[in-house]
């Protein structure tokens, strides 16, 4: 009951479990939709590798508008060669894990080195570009400015306490504390005088 389509089938194809099996160099599956005029008429692809020399490998979908077949539209979603296991997993009550086959949040990064994730403005928009990157590790939890020059303008040591720094709705500001009461609330639970503010000129 199997199925073998492309140049490259041979009599006597071992199938294994394949149900369908295409067979020849540039293997493509094509949607190519004919409705009449009020009903969507996109085409759409699946294309396994490229067709030019020198190509990438990988696994595709495209959108093909209107008109589209063989070669033309545009690569919408694609997994490369060689991506890792679990690269993305979507688990059954949609949580979404990237390298990790057991999301437990929303979204669930995993990384040996520094997960992290990028917000990158490029100046397509006619605004100017600028890289933004949200990352964390074992030293700690950073904001870097990754187009001023890699700086950390701000970061969260691990062992912080809770409410090290806390905004309240009412955007009174709290320093050890999780209910400020002013603008900007200091507490410090520590024996004999409490230094609340200091200004050095480094």
């Amino acid at each position: 009951g199997s199925a073998c389509v492309g140049l490259d089938c041979v009599n006597g194809e071992a199938f294994g479990f394949d149900t369908i099996r295409m067979k020849e160099n540039n293997t493509r599956l094509q949607f190519d939709d004919t409705s009449g005029a009020g009903f969507p008429t996109n085409n759409w692809q699946i294309r396994a590798n490229s067709s030019a020399g020198g190509g990438g490998s990988f696994l595709a979908f495209v959108d093909q508008g209107a008109g589209g077949n063989s070669e033309s539209g545009t690569i919408v979603f694609e997994v490369d060669a060689g991506a890792p296991a679990n690269s993305l997993r979507v688990s059954s009550i949609g949580k979404v894990g990237l390298r990790t086959a057991t999301p437990v949040l929303d979204l669930h990064i995993v990384n040996g080195d520094t997960p992290a994730q990028r917000l990158e403005q490029s100046a397509a928009g006619g605004f100017t570009a600028q890289t933004w990157d949200i990352a964390g590790n074992e030293a700690n939890f950073f904001v870097r400015d990754v187009t001023g020059g890699s700086r950390l303008p701000f970061r969260i040591r691990p062992g912080a306490p809770t409410s090290s720094l806390d905004i309240a709705a009412s955007g009174n500001v709290g320093i050890g504390v999780q209910s400020p009461s002013a603008q900007l609330h200091v507490v410090k639970d520590i024996a004999g005088p409490v230094e609340t503010l200091r200004l050095d000129n480094p």
